[in-house]
């Protein structure tokens, strides 16, 4: 009964417009609540009768933090300076909606869309497979055709490596856990993006990892490595409905362990990092390949660290996103000497978000400069068992 008080509510003028410029679209509709997978109509108007209004226009639906694109298209000839479109509401779109046009005209039309069955705050996806195949005698399937597609919401902060407490024994009893995130700097839909579209993909990352000797007396911190980071993010095309899926960033990191004297260590480093997952079947199985190079800028503190970590290094990944995730990462330096990590975890409980939640987490590592104190020495080949938020 509160979804149909809401509805009514959000019938009351829901158009949001400052006064149009001379190239600008305003949107109107009828009706201000929808219905997932069947059309829906609004109207186009034009700043001046005589102005262009296509058969398609490119739309977009923003509905919490996901975003999804859809294609308008004309039903009937324009009447004067408005014209009417249709679409067919994606399924998985529901809640409060604003649409808008992908022109980046600032009209917003505001729309609640509804599910038979469906509550607002439950899952939108939940009861998705559920549903009857549309056939050719329902609405939705005598509509024109148009793609819907789905843009993975990436909020502004967000998690950047793996984070995680573990434990473990061998050469005594130690901890080790990372913290970790990065901030898109600017937002999407932002003024600065409009005017310099490149700026979309700055992120500031960082990467807090501690060892945490808890055998010595007064259990002191071994040693922590702080890593801020600036760098660029590409999110590389895929065909819908591809198996592959791929990023791609450059920037430059610093690393230190915040300390002074003959314990300081430090290093400036440009890098490059590929990322690229391939889905198997139709399940959620991938593998993934995430090799990343970079090159010294500055470390005086450590002139000789380059022997010991290389100038890059390979990590495979092998799992399920609902299930067993399998990591191993690969570093060489000159001589044959390097590390090796690999990491397994499995979820203790349902996420909301198949790479955010709880996981039961094992870890081995064995090589030089599990710390950044220790570069040049290889201590005890280390098993660690733990719980991981992000992995």
């Amino acid at each position: 009964m509160w979804i149909r008080l809401y509805s009514a509510a959000c019938a009351v003028a829901l158009l949001v417009s400052p006064a149009p410029a001379a190239a600008e679209r305003l949107l109107a509709a009828e009706r201000t609540h929808a219905q997932a997978g069947k059309p829906f109509e609004l109207t186009v108007m034009a700043p001046a009768p005589g102005t262009d209004l296509p058969e398609r226009l490119d739309a977009r639906l923003g509905v919490g933090d996901r975003k999804l694109k859809v294609q308008l298209l004309a039903v009937g000839e324009a009447a004067g300076a408005a014209r009417r479109y249709r679409f067919d509401w994606p399924a998985e779109a529901l809640g409060l909606a604003v649409v808008s046009l992908a022109d980046d005209s600032p009209s917003r039309l505001m729309v609640l869309a509804e599910r038979d069955g469906w509550a607002i705050g439950e899952d939108p996806l939940a009861r998705q497979r559920a549903l009857p195949a549309a056939t050719d005698s329902t609405p939705a399937a005598r509509a024109e055709p148009v793609v819907a597609d789905v843009v993975s919401p990436v909020p502004a902060l967000s998690f950047y490596d793996p984070m995680y407490f573990l434990f473990g024994a061998n050469g005594g009893a130690s901890a080790r856990f990372q913290l970790s995130f990065k901030y898109r700097l600017f937002d999407d839909d932002g003024a600065v993006v409009d005017m310099l579209p490149f700026l979309g993909g700055l992120h500031f990352g960082y990467t807090q990892t501690s060892l945490w000797d808890l055998a010595s007396d007064s259990a002191p911190f071994r040693d922590t490595s702080y890593r801020p980071a600036l760098f660029y993010q590409w999110d590389l095309p895929a065909e819908a409905g591809s198996r592959h899926k791929s990023w791609l960033r450059a920037g430059v990191e610093h690393e230190s362990n915040g300390r002074d004297g003959e314990k300081s260590r430090s290093i400036n480093i440009a890098f490059a990092q590929l990322d690229w997952q391939y889905r198997l079947g139709e399940g959620k199985s991938h593998i993934g390949l995430t090799p990343k190079v970079w090159g010294y800028l500055e470390k005086s503190d450590n002139p000789d660290i380059h022997r010991y970590r290389g100038f890059g290094e390979l990590g495979l990944r092998f799992g399920r996103d609902d299930g067993w995730l399998a990591k191993l990462m690969i570093r060489r330096g000159k001589g044959g000497v390097g590390t090796s990590q690999v990491d397994v975890s499995y979820p203790l409980r349902r996420s909301i978000f198949s790479s955010v939640g709880a996981f039961v987490h094992l870890q081995y590592f064995d090589g030089e400069g599990e710390t950044l104190l220790d570069y040049q020495r290889a201590g005890h080949p280390q098993l660690r068992i733990g719980v991981s938020i992000v992995r």
